[in-house]
């Protein structure tokens, strides 16, 4: 028997929507990965790009500009762009909190294009880009499983089709069986605050290095990640046994209800617990000294973290999803801030240049919270477009919480 995957009875209906349209779609599942279950908690269409939407990291890769141009309006599995599908996945793991992660696909086509031989070896070659994508960003702090999940919409039949399929390099790259049961209450998310202060500073090197300062900067993170993550998590001020259960009443079964209804679970409500990363304090081991650099650069604020974890979560689990978002967004400002100076004239002022990194957003209203990052300038209006773009949630201006960071 194959994996068992979980989700709301709403997205059922969402999906039998899509399948009466009757038009080709594909996007990305977002949910979370559990040793026993997988939970997805939202589906994302893959919008059209443009050129003007790769990453600097992209930008010299003339190829990737071509592959974009022909990706417009794609109506089978064929016509799919690997490049397009990584560049969705590379915004919206940024817009995720920790926990929840881009754990496969959805396709709405036919079931010729879906069975066709060709389009097998399509799928797993999309999948490979966006797991690959997903992981680069966690910097070796996780693995992102390499099961991933395909959901295939029909658009004759209306039938929702689950398969999985592995991505490991030495895996043949099958689709095998696997079990979806859309549920009224099935998934219930627990929320994790944190707060934590950073304050990184790395020194440049006099020799001009073969790397961009991209990627020079982004080994200095590695650093700090390797630190960071040996760190003592206390959780709700208390620093319990990794294979206790975040929420102790999981374990006790809820009372059975009389009456039908397909598949209602009887659940309690959601819990918020408080989450304290205490790491070492030991200072980072400079990649040169301060009189043979050629200037610094330093990152400073108070980072605001946010996880979602399922009911029945391990400790461990949940500190490893606090590690990640953590990671996930240092590492995200510094993409979104190498982006940004690509588009700005170069400087001629002397000392000390200041720029103030995108700050982090929480888009509330959801059973699940997602976040996206302002520049200054930027309102609470451009969060709510970038939902809609991306997740294709429609977010009102009183459910974006621009409160909670302060980032310099």
């Amino acid at each position: 028997m194959g994996r068992t995957i979980l989700a709301e009875e709403s997205l059922q209906d969402k999906l039998s929507a899509l399948a009466k349209v009757g038009s080709f779609q594909i996007g990305l599942l977002i949910g979370q990965n559990a040793e026993e279950k997988d939970f997805i908690a939202h589906i994302a269409p893959t919008p059209t790009l443009d050129e003007g939407d790769l990453s600097s990291e992209d930008e010299d890769d003339p190829s990737l500009a071509k592959e974009v141009v022909r990706s417009k309006a794609p109506d089978s599995l064929y016509k799919i762009v690997d490049a397009v599908m990584a560049q969705h996945t590379r915004q919206v793991i940024r817009m995720l909190p920790g926990g929840l992660d881009i754990i496969g696909i959805y396709v709405v086509t036919t079931q010729g294009d879906f069975n066709s031989s060709a389009n097998v070896s399509k799928l797993r070659s999309v999948l490979v880009a966006i797991h690959r994508t997903a992981s680069k960003i966690l910097m070796e702090t996780a693995e992102s499983r390499t099961e991933k999940i395909i959901l295939h919409v029909c658009t004759q039949s209306l039938k929702t089709l689950c398969k999985t399929m592995e991505v490991s390099p030495t895996a043949p790259g099958l689709l095998s069986n696997a079990d979806i049961k859309f549920q009224r209450g099935g998934v219930k998310w627990h929320e994790i605050l944190y707060s934590y202060n950073i304050n990184l500073k790395f020194w440049l090197p006099i020799d001009k290095s073969p790397q961009s300062l991209y990627k020079m900067v982004l080994t200095f993170i590695k650093q700090w990640v390797d630190s960071v993550t040996e760190s003592l998590i206390l959780i709700d001020s208390e620093f319990p046994n990794d294979d206790d259960l975040l929420d102790a009443e999981a374990d006790e079964k809820p009372a059975k209800k009389k009456g039908g209804g397909r598949g209602v679970m009887d659940l309690t409500s959601q819990k918020i617990f408080r989450a304290e990363i205490l790491d070492s304090c030991v200072p980072l081991i400079p990649f040169t000294k301060k009189d043979e650099s050629s200037g610094s650069v330093c990152l400073m604020g108070a980072v605001a973290g946010l996880a979602f974890v399922h009911s029945k979560v391990t400790l461990h689990e949940a500190k490893a999803a606090v590690l990640v978002d953590l990671v996930r967004t240092v590492v995200a400002r510094w993409e979104m801030h190498c982006d940004s100076l690509i588009e700005e004239p170069p400087s001629h002022l002397m000392g000390p240049i200041i720029h103030e990194a995108p700050r982090r957003v929480f888009l509330k209203g959801l059973p699940v919270s997602f976040c996206d990052y302002l520049f200054p300038g930027d309102t609470k209006a451009d969060a709510c477009q970038s939902a809609n773009e991306l997740l294709n949630i429609k977010v009102r201006d009183e459910h974006v919480d621009d409160s909670v960071e302060t980032f310099k």
